[in-house]
């Protein structure tokens, strides 16, 4: 991260036991009455990511993960809509469990494959290369996380992509994203959402960026 970005206070938000626990009750949700559960930042923001995607990423060969995929809910939508080489990863192996099971139950386990992984304590990210990496909210649990100072200290590497990496946050502003990941990535894009102003500033709620890396 950028030395001018501002760091957040340690939250349970950024913590595997609070995920844990929310992914268990989940799973027990999705057992007795089929709801896959929450779907973070809300429906509108999988649909922008998947449209986005399916307006700037060839369908069929691209290799696509989402990072701290959850139920696995934005997977299911680019499954939907032809994408085959789908990954996603969670620390959480109550949200693998649930992402495996919904997906097996909607017949597309044969296209997306759901993996644990603690990307910030493991060498999974140098072993894997994808031509899309997503991210919806993993950052911003990341950066509330009690070790935030200390990973971005180590600065881990994460998945070396060949392509695009399309992240959204609700912590985050598109300026301070840019700023946090400009060392390895140009912005390319950005997905607009509805606007508010107050206090003579205009902004949203969440913001959706896409970034290419620098070589």
């Amino acid at each position: 991260m950028g030395d001018d970005t501002q760091d957040f206070e340690a939250s349970k938000l950024g913590t595997k036991d609070y995920w844990d626990k929310v992914y268990d009750r989940e799973n027990n949700n999705f057992n007795e009455i089929g709801d896959i559960g929450e779907i973070w930042f809300g429906e509108d923001s999988v649909e922008k990511m998947t449209e986005w995607v399916t307006e700037n990423v060839t369908c069929g060969s691209s290799r696509i993960v989402d990072l701290g995929c959850g139920n696995g809910h934005l997977l299911l939508e680019l499954a939907g809509e032809g994408y085959q080489e789908l990954v996603g990863i969670d620390y959480s192996e109550p949200a693998i469990k649930l992402a495996k099971a919904v997906a097996k139950q909607r017949q597309l386990d044969n296209v997306i494959s759901y993996e644990t992984v603690d990307l910030l304590g493991s060498d999974w990210a140098l072993q894997n290369q994808f031509d899309v990496v997503l991210d919806k909210g993993t950052f911003d649990a990341i950066s509330l996380h009690p070790d935030q100072e200390k990973a971005k200290q180590e600065g881990r590497d994460g998945p070396r992509e060949r392509g695009l990496f399309l992240i959204t946050s609700c912590n985050w502003t598109q300026q301070e994203l840019m700023e946090s990941f400009q060392k390895y990535f140009r912005y390319h894009s950005h997905v607009k959402y509805p606007t508010f102003s107050f206090g003579g500033h205009t902004g949203s709620k969440i913001c959706t960026v896409a970034f290419e890396p620098l070589s």
